[in-house]
């Protein structure tokens, strides 16, 4: 086995204790934004949005239109127990409902990240405290994280902040984009052959791999991804399914600008 091959046997050199703690970080990319230390936009209520671009209230957000309140389904959920799957559903439909923007794809509306439960306000304590989600998307064309807070029991929307340079994990739907415009550029050309040795097999297409990502933070000294952190960009972590990884964590994607940049 010579030195190329025998790199893909093993898990990716990590080259840095950063990319450690970056690989560390994947097994929650599409789960709770509040893990990765997101305060302000993710501990406000409804009474104080923490807006950079200086809005008075939820409602000075620009391009956001409040929705009409709608009933609630049947099948809520109790007290802090998770969102149901109804529940779920009710406040993706009333957070999503007015909002302007373009998600990861160019398509008219933000993109969908990620849900939790609200905190109650203070005073609600007891099992008739109104339950509330809280439900994020990422604005592609304003490049800020939104936050939108559900009334679960009534079906409106009590809160909608924004922020810019908040960076939560990518979604599921992010990651497959990440790996389509990686695949399309010519810096995924030794990847794919590398993939090809590991596998024992050509590679042909996107559904041959196995990959997660994370959001990427520009550093000081970056060339070509200087603009990451501001803009949304991801690293992928990519494997043979049941085999080998594939360190490809010098590229870094840009969503906002469909771009490829390798570090170095």
């Amino acid at each position: 086995m010579d030195e190329a091959d025998e790199r893909e046997h093993r898990a990716p050199p990590w080259r840095s204790r950063a990319q450690r703690l970056r690989w560390g970080m994947v097994a929650a990319a599409s789960t709770a934004v509040v893990a990765l230390g997101l305060s302000g936009i993710v501990g406000a209520t409804a009474s104080a949005p923490p807006d950079t671009d200086g809005a008075a209230s939820p409602a000075s957000t620009a391009g956001v239109a409040e929705p009409t309140a709608t009933a609630p389904p049947a099948g809520g959920g109790f007290g802090r127990d998770q969102l149901t799957p109804a529940e779920l559903r009710q406040a993706k439909t009333a957070a999503a409902n007015g909002l302007t923007g373009t998600d990861v794809k160019g398509a008219p509306g933000p993109e969908y990240l990620s849900f939790e439960l609200a905190a109650p306000k203070p005073g609600e304590d007891g099992p008739d405290a109104p339950r509330r989600a809280a439900v994020y998307f990422y604005d592609y064309t304003s490049e800020k994280l939104i936050k939108r807070v559900v009334n679960l029991r009534t079906g409106a929307v009590e809160g909608t902040f924004s922020r810019g340079r908040m960076q939560p994990p990518p979604s599921e739907r992010e990651t497959a984009e990440a790996v389509a415009i990686f695949l399309a550029h010519p810096l995924s050309a030794d990847f794919k052959a590398r993939f090809g040795r590991a596998a024992g097999r050509a590679f042909t297409s996107a559904a041959q791999v196995q990959a997660t990502a994370t959001t990427y933070t520009a550093r000081p000294a970056d060339t070509g991804a200087d603009q990451c952190g501001a803009s949304r960009c991801v690293q992928l972590f990519t494997r043979v399914p049941n085999g080998p990884f594939i360190d490809i964590t010098d590229i870094v994607i840009d969503l906002s600008g469909r771009t490829v940049a390798r570090l170095r």
